[in-house]
């Protein structure tokens, strides 16, 4: 169904339900009160019409016609209350002034022949038609008009058609043509209007639910940000132990919190809007700016700064600086998370004082106990069995004590950067053979199996160095394995070249969140230490010191509970 438009017969269409009518009115004359409605003025002025029939003056020379009008009227008014509209297409409702020119006719016919006085009702369905879309009304009302001068001469054969009644025919309807067409076009112009009017409406209705949508919205976002922003700043000022400041691009402090307080021994009013983030800083403006630079090219890195406190004292400082940005997306300052690591560098520098230290103190004497060992054992004075065991169990723990002395001194190399290793060529299989045949009495005395599989895989190597990195391997391996388990060693030569050694055990595992800090010195994992396994925590740091000296890879994977896995992986040499 064509949807009505405002100014055409069936525009008010869409008030079926009585639009402005009283409420009685509207549900006498039905659904399509507006269609009814319509037909009122004609049928009530031709009412009046029939009325005035009995008046001098008003001749009626054919009854029968005047019936015939009347019915006309009678079920055009019929059709327009019954008939369904909301099912037919606009076009459809021409029929009703299609009908009132019909009984217009009839009327004339009936009443006086040419000369009737109700001729002039026919202008009443044609403004009717002449307000419809498009040019088809103007068309009916031209050929009704015509119909209606010549219907007397039709139903009445003792009238002659003349010249006289042509030209008045035609004149009359060139009158209704001409009066159609202005008001056909009035009615498009008010039409338009009113629909540009109601578009304009609609538009402003649409922009008005999304302008109290984007209203809402935008106090929902402001809620939702004021909530995070206190979320924020509390979580800021609860931070104690970093320093938290925000500047702006200049550098001029916008945020200091409770921990900035702590660490620099400024109040935050005295420094928010005051000072400068260079007045913490004690290093050049050179050192400074450059900084500054690298934060906002973003590639800053973390690294220790000396600053400056309050009361002039000096204090270590790491710093992670990154850019914050403003709402167009141009950054607008940045921020500063700092940690105070004065005691931590000072730790860990007495630490490697007391390992320098100890390694150097140690070294010696037990050089020499070892010396005066070697001595009494093969002195010419002989010692009873008891005697030997003695010296056996001291040599021992010498020569334990050496060895740890030993990768005491070897951390100490690689935290100052000058451990280094001699590559020559050598087969990783025969290093693996050679400390699985020294660690088999140790697998033997732990009830543990020791399997090895190996095949050729020659690279360049420093053979002491891996000797020592896989028999730390197997070491922890046997350690950290229960009476009944098994530790495979296994070599193999790469495709791409170099080698592969892997070292698995069935052991007591260790738990995923602390597989990335083996290889920390001095670390021990907790299932280790809960079962006071001993151990100083540096065999695995030395391995992955000599694998990183080749330029290999040393990966490990394990299951609490199941075991664990080491694999090195070394490339043909490690200068290549």
């Amino acid at each position: 169904m064509t949807a009505p438009s405002s100014g055409s017969v069936g525009d008010l269409r869409d008030e079926r339900a009585g639009g402005a009518l009283p409420g009685w009115l509207a549900a006498l004359l039905g659904p399509d009160a507006s269609v009814v409605s319509r037909q009122l003025p004609f049928t009530a002025v031709f009412g009046l019409g029939l009325l005035a029939l009995p008046l001098p003056g008003v001749d009626v020379v054919t009854a029968g016609c005047v019936i015939a009008a009347a019915v006309v009227v009678l079920g055009a008014l019929l059709l327009a209350r019954f008939a369904p509209w909301d099912r037919w297409p606009e076009a459809a409702q021409d029929v009703l002034p299609v009908l009132e020119i019909v009984a217009v006719g009839f009327l004339r016919a009936g009443t006086g022949n040419t000369a009737s006085m109700y001729t002039s009702l026919v202008f009443m369905p044609v403004v009717a038609l002449a307000s419809q879309r498009g040019r088809r009304g103007v068309v009916i009302v031209a050929l009704g008009v015509i119909g209606v001068i010549l219907v007397p001469v039709i139903f009445n054969p003792d009238l002659e058609l003349t010249s006289a009644i042509v030209v008045r025919s035609g004149y009359v309807a060139l009158i209704a043509v001409v009066i159609a067409l202005s008001i056909h076009e009035v009615t498009e112009r008010l039409r338009r209007r009113t629909e540009a009017i109601a578009a304009l409406h609609a538009n402003e209705q649409r922009m008005l639910e999304r302008m109290r949508a984007d209203a809402w919205e935008l106090a929902s976002v402001a809620a939702n940000r004021k909530v995070v922003r206190d979320q924020l700043v509390s979580v800021i000022d609860s931070a104690t132990e970093q320093a938290i400041i925000a500047a702006d691009s200049d550098g001029l402090v916008e945020v200091f919190n409770a921990g900035a307080e702590r660490m620099l021994g400024y109040a935050q009013g005295d420094v928010v809007g005051h000072l400068h983030v260079r007045d913490f800083a004690l290093a050049d403006e050179a050192d400074y700016d450059a900084y500054v630079a690298a934060v906002v090219a973003g590639n800053a890195p973390m690294r220790d700064w000396t600053v400056v406190r309050a009361d002039g004292s000096h204090t270590l400082a790491r710093l992670a600086v990154t850019l914050r940005y403003d709402v167009t997306g141009e950054p607008a300052g940045y921020v500063i998370v700092a940690t105070d690591v004065t005691e931590e560098r000072e730790a860990a520098r007495l630490k490697d004082e007391f390992v320098s230290l100890v390694s150097h103190e140690l070294r010696t004497p037990l050089t020499s106990v070892l010396g005066y060992l070697e001595l009494m054992q093969d002195g010419t004075d002989p010692l009873t069995d008891e005697q030997r065991e003695y010296l056996g169990i001291i040599e021992r723990n010498a020569r334990r004590q050496l060895r740890l002395v030993g990768d005491l001194l070897l951390t100490a190399q690689v935290d100052a950067g000058t451990f280094a290793i001699t590559p020559a060529p050598t087969d990783l299989a025969d290093v693996a053979r050679t400390a699985v045949a020294a660690a088999t009495p140790n697998a033997e005395a732990a009830g543990v199996a020791l399997e090895l599989a190996v095949e050729p895989a020659p690279i360049q190597g420093d053979v002491g160095r891996l000797g020592q990195a896989v028999d730390n391997l197997i070491s922890n391996a046997l350690k950290f394995t229960p009476r009944g388990g098994t530790v495979r060693v296994r070599v193999e030569a790469v495709p791409t070249g170099g080698a592969r050694l892997a070292v698995a055990d069935t052991g007591i595992g260790i738990p995923p969140d602390e597989l990335t800090r083996l290889t920390t010195r001095f670390f021990r994992a907790t299932t280790a230490t809960r079962r006071a396994i001993p151990g100083v925590g540096l065999g695995l740091s030395i391995t992955k010191a000599v694998v990183d000296a080749h330029r290999g890879t040393l990966d490990i994977t394990s299951a609490v509970g199941e075991g664990t896995t080491f694999t090195i992986d070394l490339p043909a040499s490690p200068t290549a």
